[in-house]
């Protein structure tokens, strides 16, 4: 039988290897804990970018688009009123034209800064798509979402753009629609307000109307 000083020398050997690999295993759960919480910060960040349009910085087509999708399923379950405005900023084409594309593009972050100054709380608003913006107004009625579009008529067409040593005054049109509960879909909404816009810009531009009945 081996000596105790053996069993001992033995134990304390296996005890300090035990200790030293159990440090080690801490390390590496440590290091994979750093490696997760970058991980995460990385998915967060890409999806952030997936929802965000480069130019203007408010939401791109997509991501206000499933805005307005889970506002409507909301309004459907809980039976609350949701308008949207689709806004158009006017004769955009005649600026890209006579001072160029960049003058154009800092025209739209301009355009798109103000606008998104005077969104309050909880509504979002997001880049449509090209010169157009899509604003969700949650718990709100026509009346509310009508006043929002003649304030930011108003405000757009006091403010001086400033771009490229180029000063421009710009001007909106938009379309305001309230959601038909239970009678409509999302598209079905964003058509009425689509076709506001339209009968905005052919009554002469620079103003807001609501969609008909």
């Amino acid at each position: 039988m081996p000596a105790d000083n053996d069993l001992s020398e033995r134990y304390q050997k296996l005890l300090e290897e035990f200790q030293t690999t159990e440090a080690e295993l801490q390390k590496v759960k440590r290091a994979l804990e750093i490696k997760e919480i970058e991980l995460k910060a990385v998915l967060a960040q890409a999806h952030e970018v997936s929802n965000t349009d480069a130019l203007t910085f408010l939401p791109n087509r997509r991501k206000i688009i499933v805005d307005l999708q889970e506002e409507v399923i909301r309004s459907n379950r809980y039976n609350t009123p949701l308008s949207i405005s689709i806004l158009d900023i006017d004769h955009f084409k005649k600026v890209n034209d006579t001072y160029g594309h960049t003058t154009g593009d800092e025209t739209l972050r301009n355009v798109a800064a103000r606008l998104r100054e005077q969104i309050r709380h909880p509504d979002t608003i997001g880049r449509y798509g090209g010169e157009e913006f899509l604003i969700v107004l949650p718990n709100s009625e026509l009346k509310a979402a009508s006043e929002q579009a003649s304030r930011l008529c108003q405000r757009v067409r006091a403010m001086q753009v400033e771009a490229n040593e180029h000063v421009l005054s710009v001007t909106v049109s938009i379309g305001v629609a309230q959601y038909r509960i239970g009678e409509e879909n999302w598209d079905q909404l964003l058509n009425r307000a689509d076709a506001a816009l339209y009968r905005a810009k052919n009554n002469g531009r620079d103003r807001w109307v609501v969609a008909e009945d």
